[in-house]
């Protein structure tokens, strides 16, 4: 598809839930700038759930999205086997996709852009059939597959896929064996701009002490992301200088968020360092950025993550797990780590009692973030498709 340009296109924006996680405040903000710089006209799509947390809502009609379309939740595996109840996954699959095809079909779609595996799925799945020019499998981060029929078929119609971070192709490679042609690394960009907010009343909002060295993990409340490894690991810092710990996520999101949100503040007390660390939910991730002086993310696995660049954007030092996507950002860096209790605590203290050393690394994070801005993000992404399709 030579010279694709998104000048006056319309754009779906595919995702699973209505919640403000990295993926979906990629897709949201990208409606913004499509609307606002190419004139496009934007459709949003849940594909799991259309009611919307309230950060997202807010996140959303700032962004210009004021309606999500939802057509139900989809049941899209077709095992590789023969019995009545694999008839029955492949009827609901195929009454699925053939709503979802008359619906979408509706927009009058130029492209489909799909966050995640399953939107990811559902739009290779369909593209054609809904008169769309192009769409692609966009895997993020830690994503699950299902390895049934129809993840082989839609894996094998999409023309290209898109990881933010190469250890995202590893399963395409190995297991699929998709030809290197067809797979793209595209890490994602800032989606959020610098606000500068008064950090006193902040403080006082999220019961931060006065003059505390403010350390901060800004992570979802899941298994996947680390916080008892950070807390443990804060929780033997020695030092006279005054320290505050600060976790934000959404506790509310599932029954497994608020047992996470549970456990870390139960751990906290056991460790006897509960009255220096702030728990925080469902709250602006701008206002606690402007807290904090260093930012933490120690995770399972990551594709590029969103946090890392906001704590970058910020001008915070960052000490985060040494995955491909936060190398790729970080790099050359000390403080890239194995997820290591011991290792974790001396980055930390080295950082805590070494000032200089805290404004070295703000500055040069702060000048790697400058390349990862949404017009180099599309720009790639242009070059993708022309060179692919």
């Amino acid at each position: 598809m030579a010279n694709f340009s998104f000048q006056n296109k319309t754009v779906v924006l595919m995702i699973k839930v209505a919640m403000l996680g990295g993926a979906e405040r990629q897709a949201l903000g990208l409606a913004d700038f499509l609307k606002k710089k190419y004139n496009c006209k934007v459709h949003l799509v849940t594909t799991h759930s259309n009611i919307p947390t309230n950060e997202f809502h807010e996140f959303a009609i700032a962004c210009g999205i004021n309606e999500i379309h939802y057509f139900g939740e989809p049941s899209l595996t077709i095992r590789k086997e023969f019995s009545l109840l694999n008839l029955k996954r492949a009827f609901r699959a195929l009454k699925y996709l053939s709503k979802i095809k008359t619906e979408i079909a509706k927009f009058h779609p130029d492209i489909i852009i799909p966050f995640l595996n399953t939107p990811s799925k559902i739009a290779s799945l369909i593209y054609k059939s809904v008169g769309a020019q192009v769409t692609f499998w966009h895997q993020l981060g830690l994503d699950n597959y299902t390895f049934d029929l129809l993840e082989q078929k839609a894996l094998n119609q999409t023309p290209f896929i898109v990881a933010n971070a190469a250890n995202g192709l590893e399963v395409f490679q190995y297991h699929y064996k998709i030809p290197n042609e067809k797979l793209f690394v595209l890490p994602q960009y800032v989606s959020i701009k610098r606000t500068v907010l008064d950090n006193n009343s902040l403080k006082i909002k999220f019961q931060i002490p006065d003059e505390a060295i403010v350390i901060g993990m800004i992570a979802h409340y899941r298994i996947e992301k680390f916080q008892e490894l950070l807390l443990r690991s804060f929780s033997e810092i020695k030092t006279d200088k005054k320290i505050h710990l600060v976790f934000l996520g959404n506790k509310d999101n599932s029954e497994e968020t608020l047992d996470k949100y549970n456990s870390i503040v139960a751990l906290s007390k056991s460790l006897y360092c509960y009255d220096k660390v702030s728990f925080i939910s469902g709250e602006s991730v701008e206002e606690v950025l402007n807290c904090l002086d260093i930012g933490v993310l120690v995770s399972e696995i990551e594709g590029t993550p969103n946090v890392v660049m906001e704590y970058m954007l910020y001008g915070l030092p960052v000490i985060a797990s040494n995955h491909a996507g936060c190398v790729g950002l970080l790099e050359p860096s000390e403080f890239l780590i194995q997820n290591d209790k011991n290792i974790l605590r001396d980055k930390l203290q080295h950082l805590i009692d070494n000032e200089s050393l805290r404004i070295r690394e703000a500055q040069e994070n702060t000048e790697k973030i400058k390349k990862f801005s949404i017009e180099n993000y599309i720009n790639s992404l242009h070059s993708i498709i022309n060179s692919a399709s």
